[in-house]
């Protein structure tokens, strides 16, 4: 008799969900979240303690859905039917929603009747009803859609100058509290730090860096469920290289030493960088150009160029920098040992930071017998190769190389460049061929001279005069250098 009790316990819920004319009703509005642009589900389901009896039944195979959006275009407003399913398995979508509304095939005979919206726009809030109807009874569902803003702001607003601080705040304005806000970079979790200070929805920077600059993703998480992220760039203004950066340089050749401003807001014609020259040798100006760089060119380095320079640019009341050595390869050739007989060519980086090694080598890079080092030992008898390629390493990247041209020994030419195999060799004319061709050419120079004074008259109209007066200072202009570091450069700094 107990076993029969229970037994009809267990079913009574079953039979008043078969028998016919039984209404599942539920009046109170479920509100969902969205925001615009992903995809969203309006649900609508069977109760699980419903469900779980229903599984497997025939009546859910039988079963239609109606899914309605009120509409508040007119003044009274009204119901339209956006999506709807036949007992058949027809379905039908309103246009132009077609494209963005679905149902599960499978969760439909599982007794889930949610609609999806891939992805939701702002039209789509509003009021929706759900009407199943089974053989045996109906289900009524309703929802309220609600679309939120989500934000990243952060403060100052403006682009970041490095060493300063900002403060991210993150927000979607639901009016209950989230349960987790997770912040990220890259997929990295941000954990708190001296440089980071992950506090709820807020992320403190105390001391910006151009590593900062780039996107920071923020993710709010509520209790139903319902999470959103936000993505915000940060703009970090400052100049680089980030760190002190080494430029390698063969003497005799051109460089260009980096400065380039990292963030560039807009056109900012007048701006310039001011670059201090090393060894208290001066500064210098340079104006910035459409890529916002303010490189710093040499056209023929010397030794007395090497250094530390300093690039500064002052922006928005901040004092920017950015620190750049130039260290210059030079070769030399000299006599080295006790007696002074031994020959060979000696490879020099200035300044000397003690992290590189030199190697010489062919231009071809074969190997040679010479052991690494500064020296290339060459030895009395007439050598076969005549160009000598000093390379220089920090650990096994090659970071500069000069090649040496014996056959112009006596001109002291040193050149360096990313393909040496271009460069040629030569042979010095003997000296006193050159003297007696210099006596020639200057002879017949004075007799021309000489000649041309004896047969025209000399001539000093105010015409003539004004015309060599434009000569002369069309001659200076082009003397003068291209910028106040070139001029520099060529009187101020040769040793």
């Amino acid at each position: 008799m107990l076993w029969e009790v229970r037994s009809l316990i267990q079913f009574f819920p079953l039979l008043l969900l078969v028998a016919r004319g039984t209404q599942i009703l539920r009046k109170e509005v479920q509100v969902i979240w969205a925001k615009e642009g992903l995809p969203v589900q309006l649900p609508c389901l069977l109760s699980s303690f419903h469900q779980n009896f229903s599984r497997g039944h025939s009546f859910l195979w039988k079963a239609s859905v109606t899914w309605k959006h009120w509409q508040e275009r007119t003044p009274q407003g009204s119901w339209s039917t956006v999506f709807r399913v036949e007992p058949s398995g027809l379905r039908s979508v309103r246009l132009p929603l077609q494209p963005r509304l679905q149902m599960g095939e499978l969760s439909f005979h599982q007794g889930d009747f949610s609609l999806w919206l891939r992805p939701a726009w702002l039209t789509d809030a509003g009021k929706y009803k759900a009407q199943v109807h089974f053989e045996n009874g109906d289900l009524t569902c309703h929802l309220f859609l609600h679309f939120g803003q989500a934000s990243v702001t952060a403060s100052p607003p403006g682009p970041i100058v490095t060493s300063g601080l900002v403060l991210l705040n993150c927000s979607f304005n639901r009016p209950d509290l989230p349960e987790a806000v997770l912040w990220s970079r890259g997929r990295v979790p941000i954990i708190s730090s001296s440089q980071h200070f992950p506090v709820g929805n807020l992320l403190f920077l105390p001391h910006v860096t151009l590593s900062d600059a780039g996107p920071w993703e923020c993710c709010i998480i509520y209790p139903d469920g319902f999470n959103v992220s936000i993505i915000h760039y940060l703009n970090v203004l400052g100049l680089e290289p980030l760190t002190q950066k080494t430029v390698y340089v063969g003497e005799g050749s051109k460089v260009e030493l980096p400065c380039h401003l990292s963030l560039a807001p807009g056109n900012m014609p007048g701006l310039i960088a001011q670059w201090t020259l090393p060894q208290g040798r001066g500064s210098c100006l340079v104006s910035g150009d459409d890529k916002s760089s303010f490189a710093l060119r040499l056209d023929h380095v010397s030794r007395a160029h090497a250094g530390t320079y300093n690039c500064s640019l002052s922006f928005q009341g901040h004092q920017l920098s950015a620190v750049v050595t130039l260290a210059v390869i030079t070769v030399t050739a000299k006599s080295f040992g006790s007696s002074s007989s031994r020959k060979g060519l000696l490879c020099e980086v200035t300044p000397a930071l003690r992290e590189e090694h030199l190697l010489w080598t062919t231009l071809d890079n074969q190997t040679l017998n010479n052991p690494p080092g500064p020296w290339l030992e060459l030895g009395d008898e007439e050598l076969p190769v005549n160009q000598w390629q000093c390379q220089v390493y920090q650990g096994a990247q090659q970071c500069g190389a000069v090649v040496y041209n014996l056959g112009l020994q006596g001109t002291g030419a040193q050149l360096s460049g990313r393909n040496p195999k271009g460069l040629r060799g030569g042979k010095q004319l003997p000296l006193f061929l050159s003297l007696g061709i210099f006596l020639l050419l200057s002879g017949v120079g004075v007799a021309v001279f000489l000649l041309r004074k004896n047969q025209l008259p000399r001539s000093f109209s105010a015409l003539e005069d004004a015309a060599q007066k434009s000569q002369g200072q069309n001659k200076a202009e082009e003397m003068e250098p291209e910028s106040q570091c070139q001029n520099q450069s060529l009187e101020h700094w040769q040793e």
